[in-house]
């Protein structure tokens, strides 16, 4: 297969029996993550958004301390149960094989569509990270479209006893993000804002996810296993949650205790990009129905503009709503498919 755009960072050569390699430069230590850090530095104790952008800046990761009621952690857990799963062919890759998942959890857990999906800091963050507004010319008019974000992926965890550590990585691989080395955190190159809940107590013990704080500003030479001075696990109480960007690096840890450990990692992403998950393809329309019209949208059947994710030029989420309630939510929809016109003035 040819391909005619790759991104390729490292010098790789092929040795004897046909084996790649792949020759590192070590760098200096990081600006950011090679400071000493704790999980202290990035928790907040209240839904301050401001303080939480901050937060996921600096460091790519912000634990939000009691987000979620711990009632609302137990039905979520209850609804999930039966749909537990893991695939024979896990052995360490992408998990150990004492570790179960549910794919889709929003689909299986009601509690969470509201409770987790649709929460106002997770929409606002996702928002404020992920979402675009772009000018483009048509003929002799410069039109606006923008482009909101839709759940990518949420996947709940139940990392079992003598699980072992998972390997580091950034979830934005899946859409081949490959980031620059910066000192700072810039807008615009982000896919991925991913929310972590506790549904049962998270410790250092039983499985929980290790982050590297910083590591969001790495560029793709660095490797996650050399430099990891300051990895912090988040541990949390059920309830308590963690705000990440994709471009951060994370792996669920060893679980060395008889117990269950059980997260659930929802991410958003734009709307315009490939979603980890399909959610559609074997489901019943009349199943998303009974969703709100902010769940709908969120899940991806809302158009980012212009047409991206079009029906016969519909907009899909059409077909699930009555136009009255679908005025009501606030959710746009005309035929003109842009935000805005713009008239040019030539000098």
């Amino acid at each position: 297969m040819l391909y005619q755009y790759s991104t390729k960072p490292f010098d790789v050569t092929t040795v004897e029996n046909g084996v790649k390699v792949a020759n590192i430069t070590n760098e200096a230590p990081h600006c950011v993550s090679s400071l000493p850090i704790t999980t202290t530095d990035f928790t907040v104790y209240n839904s301050d958004l401001s303080l939480i952008i901050e937060k996921l800046e600096k460091y790519g990761v912000c634990i939000v301390k009691s987000l979620v009621e711990r009632a609302q952690c137990d039905s979520i857990v209850g609804e999930l149960d039966p749909y537990f799963f893991r695939d024979n062919a896990w052995n360490g890759s992408p998990f150990p094989k004492e570790t179960t998942v549910v794919t889709r959890s929003v689909l299986k857990s009601s509690t969470s569509v509201d409770i987790i999906l649709c929460n106002d800091i997770f929409v606002q963050l996702s928002s404020k990270f992920l979402s675009e507004s772009n000018y483009f010319w048509t003929g002799n008019q410069i039109k606006e479209g923008n482009s909101y974000i839709q759940l990518n992926s949420s996947i709940t965890y139940k990392v079992g006893p003598n699980a072992k550590d998972q390997m580091y990585h950034r979830e934005d691989m899946i859409h081949h993000n490959i980031h620059k080395e910066s000192t700072s955190y810039t807008y615009g190159s982000e896919t991925l804002l991913g929310l972590s809940v506790a549904l049962t107590d998270t410790t250092k013990y039983n499985g929980a996810t290790r982050v590297i704080p910083g590591s969001h500003l790495w560029g793709p030479s660095r490797c996650p296993d050399t430099n990891k001075e300051n990895v912090c696990y988040l541990e949390l109480e059920k309830g308590d949650s963690a705000f990440m960007l994709g471009s951060t690096y994370h792996a669920a840890s060893s679980n060395s205790t008889l117990d269950d450990r059980i997260t659930s990692f929802y991410f958003m992403t734009k709307s315009y990009l490939k979603q980890e998950e399909n959610y559609f393809l074997d489901k019943n329309m009349d199943q998303f129905k009974k969703y709100s019209n902010r769940a709908l949208k969120l899940l991806g059947l809302d158009l980012s503009e212009p047409f991206c994710g079009h029906m016969d030029y519909q907009n899909p989420i059409t077909l699930l709503t009555s136009q009255s309630n679908f005025d009501e939510s606030g959710i746009k929809l005309s035929n003109n498919n842009y935000t805005e016109t713009i008239y040019p003035i030539f000098r």
